[in-house]
């Protein structure tokens, strides 16, 4: 039963700013641009964003972030789509480097060679379409803990050339670990 002094209007505001503040930034935009055709250009809210973190060996680990518009949780896949568009990002953390806050560039090939860096990748309408190199990741939040997240800035952009048209993605995000995998547990 609502308070005497909480007045029905009162308390459907008051119940909408409370379920608002229990969102996170999992559901925020990503501004994808894929190519040049209006078709590869487009604004992606994430039904579904999670992440794993692997220690791998003792000189390497890996943090995988997937984004995606299809309803998917730590436990199972999703189901496919052919209109289904998603984000997977790869950091490569070799060395003894350890997943904290800070920027993640795209490297490859010799430039990338012992860096810790991000391999992003955007899966569109059943095409898969690797990021050249340009811009990064930039995470926040790092919270490794069992219930843990990571958080943070997508900034990719390559700017296009002769042979490959520009790209972009941009936008927050927040993420919630699935599975934490250190060595020794």
């Amino acid at each position: 039963m609502p308070k005497p002094w909480l007045k029905p209007k009162a308390l459907e505001l008051t119940l909408a700013l409370a379920l608002a503040a229990c969102r996170d930034n999992a559901a925020s935009p990503i501004r994808i641009v894929a190519g040049a055709d209006a078709r590869d250009q487009l604004t992606l809210v994430p039904r579904a964003s999670l992440a794993e973190y692997i220690e791998i060996s003792p000189t390497e680990s890996t943090l995988l972030l997937t984004l995606t518009s299809v309803e998917r949780t730590c436990d199972g896949g999703a189901q496919p789509q052919g209109d289904a568009v998603s984000l997977a990002v790869r950091v490569l953390l070799p060395g003894t480097g350890k997943l904290t806050p800070g920027s993640y560039p795209i490297l490859t090939g010799e430039h990338g060679e012992g860096r810790a860096r991000a391999l992003p990748t955007v899966k569109l309408r059943g095409r898969r379409i690797e990021l050249r190199p340009g811009g990064e990741l930039e995470l926040r939040e790092v919270d490794l803990s069992p219930q843990g997240s990571v958080s943070g800035l997508l900034k990719f952009e390559f700017p296009g050339n002769a042979e490959h048209p520009a790209t972009r993605v941009s936008g927050r995000f927040s993420a919630h670990f699935c599975r934490i995998s250190r060595l020794g547990e």
